[in-house]
């Protein structure tokens, strides 16, 4: 229920419906077990079949698929297998308080009941943030997932991250659980008070969803202050480099470059900046200057960015240390003159695939050459670089400004000014735009706008796009900025402030999206301000509430909890 929900190849962008009920069955499992080892398999199954189901196409990833869809399914289904003790703790702690009858006494006690629901859904997000999070953090498969069809529930991102979304889902599906159990045991036992217990069930949880839902829309339909506009060409080549080769990446972006800059001249409009997607180019910067100054032979790369007179971002590698062997996933940038200004390198890798650990070592090396083919992958970058895009005169930010400066010998500057002709970007990597972390420093770096750069045509599945796509949306709504993804085979889009899908492109087609990318006024979000406060604030309750509880039983609080307040 939970893959049927995450968008897939029946429903493109998922099911929040589905989402919502996915984890009902998973409730009531748990709530049902009768040892730790049974919540354990539980928990291993379903974090399992989740990833397998959900993350199918990571099979596809050439020659990798032993880790990226082997390694993380049974990765992943461990990560939840331990933290199912944590699930488990509220069925030892009724057994031990109600004298040994699980589920007898406490059944139709209201705080025993905010309790379960409460913890189920606390403990469910503890567990999306340890999967998502880290070197082998991997964001997909989860509840947040599911909500892209429904803004109203997203927007508390800017608060609260994805993780708000996942504790309310999980909360509605262990309230609709509990009622169904005690429900059950009402009909059996014709005891109509467990009814009462059960609509008790959806109080606080209906409540928070209220006051969720109430926010969502007021910051959904919410006006925004757009100072500047971005004008931008999208590729999408359609064309995996793997397997097509350079030359052919490099010919097709640079016909759909010149057909959408010149549609763009027709009308009157200029183009501030070019986006080619992630691994377009495969020689190494700097050193590979001299090469693409003579490559292609019919106009050389260097030449062809001088004519259109416009700067360029392209995905490409650079090398950091020749010696060590040391190369990084890059965006490469270029000023409209064709010559190369600087680099980001990819900060998040994706584990056993980019970032293999041990590669130093000959032993290892020689393992991955003989299985997929290459003995290095990539090193990954420790600079939050923002790259400073000049725009053709179009600011709209007319309030007044000055600078009062403390400099010594320096008096203040009593004229206004002018708002900056130019936009900041950051250039989150394919991967990179899943890690709050990483997109985090950036926009605290001073970004305006992320355009990432992403590659999954490997995948060939629309899902796949797709997906990344619904996990990436999230950060435009975190930081209350613009998103725009430049994408091999799709999905290429951009994103608003509020996440709302402002133009795109069609998943793997050959085109170019001539996109006006709005610029807002920057607002420092609380997300923004405190990072992952939601699930870290639980992660330290459960552990508080769990010493407690195993320590501390016969304290007054311990008493005051049996007798039900």
């Amino acid at each position: 229920m939970i893959s049927a929900g995450i968008p897939n190849e029946v429903l493109p962008f998922g099911s929040a419906s589905l989402g919502l009920v996915s984890t009902i069955p998973l409730y009531i499992a748990i709530r049902k077990s009768r040892t730790q080892k049974d919540a354990f398999i539980i928990c291993f199954i379903n974090a399992a079949a989740v990833n397998l189901m959900s993350s199918f196409w990571l099979g596809n990833f050439h020659g990798f698929a032993m880790f990226t869809l082997g390694a993380s399914t049974i990765g992943t289904g461990f990560v939840m297998a331990f933290i199912s003790q944590a699930f488990y703790l509220p069925v030892l702690l009724q057994e031990n308080w109600t004298g040994g009858k699980l589920f007898a006494s406490a059944d139709e006690n209201a705080p025993w009941i905010t309790l379960r629901t409460l913890w189920f859904a606390s403990v469910y997000t503890i567990w999306e943030w340890c999967k998502s999070s880290g070197f082998l953090g991997y964001p997909w498969g989860t509840l947040s997932m599911t909500a892209y069809t429904v803004p109203f529930l997203t927007q508390i991102a800017d608060i609260t991250g994805t993780y708000g979304v996942t504790f309310l889902m999980a909360f509605f599906a262990a309230s609709s659980g509990e009622a169904l159990v005690l429900m059950q045991k009402s009909a059996h036992l014709a005891r109509l008070s467990s009814r009462g217990a059960a609509a008790h069930a959806f109080e606080t949880c209906a409540a928070l969803f209220a006051l969720s839902v109430a926010y969502g829309a007021f910051e959904y339909a919410k006006p925004r202050t757009q100072t500047k506009t971005l004008n931008a060409v999208l590729v999408q080549q359609n064309g995996d480099p793997w397997l097509k080769g350079e030359a052919n990446s490099i010919r097709v972006s640079k016909e759909l470059t010149e057909k959408k800059i010149g549609e763009m001249r027709s009308v009157g409009e200029e183009c501030d900046l070019v986006v080619w997607s992630e691994a377009v180019l495969t020689k190494r910067f700097p050193n590979a200057r001299s090469y693409y100054a003579s490559f292609p032979e019919d106009e050389p790369l260097l030449d062809f960015i001088k004519r259109m007179d416009t700067p360029f971002v392209i995905g490409g590698p650079v090398t950091l240390n020749l010696k060590r062997r040391q190369y990084g996933n890059s965006a490469l940038l270029f000023d409209r003159h064709g010559d190369y200004k600087g680099s980001y390198q990819k900060m998040h890798l994706v584990p056993f695939a980019e970032l293999i650990p041990g590669v130093q070592i000959e032993f290892v090396r020689n393992i991955m050459k003989s299985m997929v083919g290459f003995s290095y992958g990539w090193y990954p970058g420790k600079c939050v670089t923002t790259f400073e895009i000049p725009i053709s005169g179009n600011a709209k930010d007319t309030r007044l400004r000055k600078t009062i400066s403390i400099v010594e010998g320096a008096g203040p500057d009593e004229y206004p000014e002018k708002p900056r002709d130019s936009v900041v970007i950051a250039t989150p990597i394919c991967f990179d735009d899943t890690a709050v972390e990483v997109c985090r420093a950036m926009f605290l770096s001073g970004s305006e706008v992320f355009i990432n750069v992403t590659n999954d045509a490997w995948s060939r599945t629309e899902s796949a796009e797709t997906q990344h796509a619904v996990v990436a949306h999230y950060r435009a709504i975190e930081y209350r900025t613009t998103l725009a993804r430049c994408t091999n085979a799709g999905y290429t889009v951009v994103f608003g402030p509020n996440g709302r899908d402002l133009s795109n492109l069609p998943l793997f087609v050959e085109d170019a999206l001539a996109a006006r990318i709005p610029v807002f006024e920057r607002q420092i979000t609380l997300y923004a301000r405190l990072g992952n406060w939601l699930p870290k604030t639980l992660a330290a309750l459960v552990l508080a509430f769990s010493a407690l509880a195993r320590f501390g039983r016969k304290t007054r609080l311990i008493a005051a909890l049996k007798e039900g307040f």
